[in-house]
């Protein structure tokens, strides 16, 4: 039974039904949500007004994103916290759990060709080695 119930949350169809099935969860054991969504730092800027540009279109995007998940949340009676996080997506909820500890990080599993899964490893394959908590991949 989860009190606690952290959603790592990037938009992708993955994290959508991530979302759906920690919403399922609290539901189901009145848990607390959050939703976590780790804003990657810009990898090729060339001059400030770029990186200003390009920071406020990601901004614009992660409240967009906030706002759907508490705008479903609502829907389903729930109230969801939202927090923004920098760096990198793994490292981002790694960090986040291990300082919060939420009894339950429920994220979504990205689809990689089998090689880059095999040699890289996928968002979800490195939260999952590092978290402090249990994990629910959803696919």
């Amino acid at each position: 039974m989860a009190k606690n119930i952290a959603i790592g949350f990037d938009g992708s169809d993955s994290s959508r039904r991530a979302l759906q099935e920690a919403m399922r969860l609290a539901l189901l054991d009145k848990a607390n949500l959050s939703v976590i969504t780790i804003e990657e730092l810009p990898r090729y800027p060339v001059t400030v007004g770029e990186i200003i540009e390009e920071q406020e279109t990601v901004n614009k995007h992660i409240e967009a994103l906030h706002k759907e998940a508490v705008d479903i949340a609502r829907q389903h009676g729930l109230e969801i916290k939202t927090i923004t996080r920098i760096g990198h997506p793994a490292k981002g909820l790694v960090d986040y759990v291990q300082e919060t500890k939420p009894d339950l990080l429920v994220i979504g599993h990205t689809g990689q060709s089998a090689i880059w899964g095999t040699f890289l490893g996928t968002t979800a394959d490195r939260v999952i080695r590092h978290a402090v908590c249990s994990v629910l991949v959803v696919r």
